[in-house]
């Protein structure tokens, strides 16, 4: 990867650190607000994103493909869609 992508992939990371971080508010004010059954949803949901992340910082560009096929499409809309596109580039 050049310096360029490389730049680029950091800018994605952070983008995901802040989404994974807006997601997991989420989680705890559904828990604060009562409904436990959404608030394991998203503890689920930043499980997985952080999975998807972590896997894209290793360069395991498989497993991260892997990942975000899994999720459901309203979690996997909290993928940069740059990273996205690389990750899929026929979708």
């Amino acid at each position: 990867m050049n310096a360029n992508g490389s730049r680029t992939r950091k800018h994605d990371l952070k983008r995901m650190d802040l989404a994974i971080g807006n997601w997991r508010l989420m989680g705890e004010q559904a828990a604060n607000d009562g409904d436990k059954e959404l608030a394991r949803q998203y503890a689920t949901d930043v499980e997985d994103l952080t999975a998807f992340r972590d896997a894209v910082a290793r360069n395991d560009l498989d497993t991260a493909r892997r990942l975000a096929d899994a999720m459901d499409t309203i979690v996997r809309d909290q993928i940069p869609l740059r990273l996205y596109h690389n990750l899929f580039p026929e979708r």
